[in-house]
């Protein structure tokens, strides 16, 4: 069973601890508004949808990310700026495929 519970860690905003098979993996948002998962984590993009929900819950005004997640970025409403992407609650968004036939 995978759960993704939020925590507290120091040098975060906020922070979520996912646990898969009594392993557990960490991401958050830093003081530095950087959205980040912890290299080894198997479900990255499970981890950025709960980031990104929180960013929209929280009315994130900027958030930068890597392309470290494994997925199109700009399908979650960042935007390329030189090596990072930036986002704010305004422009991300969660994408499904339910009605793209895949």
């Amino acid at each position: 069973m995978i759960s993704v519970l939020q925590g507290e860690k120091e040098g975060f905003q906020f922070f979520y601890t996912l646990l898969c098979d009594e392993v557990s993996y960490g991401g958050g948002l830093t003081e530095r508004n950087f959205l980040c998962v912890d290299e080894g984590c198997p479900y990255k993009e499970l981890m950025l949808r709960t980031l990104i929900n929180k960013c929209i819950q929280t009315f994130a005004e900027t958030v930068y990310a890597e392309d470290i997640w494994g997925v199109d970025l700009e399908r979650f409403g960042f935007i390329r700026q030189g090596e990072y992407y930036v986002g704010s609650y305004e422009t991300l968004k969660l994408p499904h495929d339910c009605c793209s036939g895949k």
